[in-house]
């Protein structure tokens, strides 16, 4: 390494500096972000010349390799800034002697950034000219004693298979919910049943190819039946998962001893804002710069977070009136009762809200972990805020 340093201070020829494909770069007026995608390194600089000199390697002309002189090198911030970038693996530079003709690099780079080229590539990813019905994953059911079975199962026969099913509702109450239940069980899909821990299926609707009952538990709890609800799961040998909602640090608290008391080896914590507890949240939900980069996020996630809404793309609800909904915050999408899954999906492909919904407003559009954060979720929109994180 140090005969490199050597090399450049003798050269008299001039180096391309260059950025590897696998290195996110995230670029503001006022900041850049160098994100190594392979093992989560980082750079991140607010000095105005490596500003200038990555904003110089982005532009389409110069392919991801940019020139500099020996006077650019002897820079103290630049050479700096090129010698974390080459310790880190993040890029190189090469001796012009080296290189008959100008290096070209491939960049990571999601093209399609704005309102019209976003459109093309939507158009083309997600278009009626392949199968459209792939872009459907999952489909959660709510259900209750109004709900007409026979609709939902003749609508439900038409969706392709592989599909996740969750349902929700009081399945007791619904009549005829042993023919849902049946014809679910004679899928292969995974199916979640998701109940509050007071409200149990009856045994006999009890199902066991593939289904996971998902026991919801707000806090506080009735123990007396806890303990009989955990003793018939057990029981009846059936997968389950427990899922708290916590609003507070003192249910998080509840929740940790009824996993250690009860052994309970399949659960999630899950946050529930209430209107009342956003200090809760701001103190144990929002995002630092620590969590963002606590894990590698590859490029492929990264790509994923500039196109779609990770949390809802491909997903619907429908409702026991029939309505369906790409996301319960907004406008329905359609109904079973007169629309078909093709015409559901479509509308939401070509005119919804959820979908597509990416972190494209303020002030996340100004900001170099933009697209390295996960998609806007439920939260947001539960809260009033587009970012819930400590950065901007």
């Amino acid at each position: 390494y140090n005969n490199c340093i050597i090399i450049m201070e003798t050269s008299i020829t001039g180096w391309w500096f260059t950025i590897e494909p696998y290195v996110y770069i995230g670029l503001t007026s006022e900041c850049v972000l160098l994100y190594n995608t392979l093992d989560g390194e980082y750079i991140e600089s607010n000095k105005v010349e490596i500003i200038q000199l990555l904003k110089k390697l982005l532009e389409r002309n110069n392919q991801g390799v940019v020139y500099l002189t020996n006077e650019d090198i002897q820079n103290r911030i630049v050479e700096s800034f090129v010698d974390e970038v080459r310790e880190k693996y993040m890029g190189d530079i090469i001796d012009i002697a080296l290189s008959n003709e100008k290096p070209v690099q491939i960049l990571p780079l999601f093209n399609f950034l704005d309102n019209e080229k976003l459109e093309v590539y939507k158009r083309h990813n997600f278009s009626v000219s392949r199968n459209l019905l792939e872009n459907l994953f999952e489909i959660t059911i709510h259900v209750n004693n109004e709900t007409d079975i026979c609709a939902f199962l003749n609508f439900l026969k038409s969706v392709p298979s592989k599909i996740i099913f969750n349902i929700y509702g009081k399945l007791n109450d619904v009549v005829n919910n042993e023919r849902l239940l049946s014809f679910l069980d004679n899928s292969s899909s995974l199916k979640k049943v998701y109940c509050l821990y007071t409200e149990i299926p009856c045994s006999q609707t009890f199902f066991m190819n593939n289904f996971l009952y998902c026991v919801l538990v707000n806090f506080p709890i009735d123990i007396r039946l806890w303990e009989d609800v955990l003793i018939t799961l057990r029981e009846q040998n059936l997968s389950y998962k427990y899922i708290f909602n916590v609003a507070s640090l003192n249910d998080c608290q509840d929740a940790e001893q009824l996993i250690e008391r009860f052994r309970i080896k399949e659960y999630q914590i899950k946050p529930i804002y209430d209107g009342t507890n956003m200090a809760f949240f701001k103190e144990y939900v929002f995002l630092s710069k620590k969590d963002i980069l606590s894990m590698p996020i590859s490029i492929k996630n990264i790509f994923a977070n500039q196109a779609i809404n990770t949390y809802d793309f491909g997903k619907i609800n429908i409702m026991s009136n029939g309505d369906v909904f790409a996301n319960m915050n907004f406008l329905p999408i359609g109904n079973i009762y007169k629309d078909s899954v093709y015409d559901i999906v479509c509308k939401e492909l070509n005119e919804g809200e959820s979908w597509f919904r990416v972190r494209d407003k303020e002030p996340c559009n100004r900001c170099v972990f933009q697209w390295l954060c996960p998609s806007p979720s439920d939260y947001e929109i539960a809260i009033g805020l587009t970012n819930l994180c400590h950065v901007m």
